[in-house]
């Protein structure tokens, strides 16, 4: 899979604490070795797509975890995976 990087997402990741920073490389070393459908199923990383979330585009957003309440948002073109934005409260991500 091929990862892109939104601007917002490498802003976002820095702004967060090292716990949480570390995360991310480690989802984002997972995430880069894994086809979508790998990442649907792995225990770890754990994509779901978001029922009630869509990009500006109006294509479908998805979480992938980076801790164990830090999540990434993200969204999905063929075998591109596009990461949006972090945030440390995986409640406040979907919103």
């Amino acid at each position: 899979m091929k990862l892109a990087i939104k601007p917002s997402f490498l802003a976002s990741a820095l702004l967060q604490e090292l716990p949480v920073r570390r995360g991310v490389l480690k989802m984002l070393e997972v995430a880069g070795k894994l086809s979508v459908g790998e990442l649907l199923n792995h225990q770890g990383v754990h994509l779901e797509k978001l029922k009630d979330l869509t990009a500006p585009d109006g294509s479908p957003l998805y979480s992938l975890r980076a801790t164990r309440s830090a999540r990434a948002i993200a969204s999905v073109d063929g075998d591109t995976l596009t990461l949006r934005y972090v945030e440390s409260d995986h409640g406040k991500a979907y919103h």
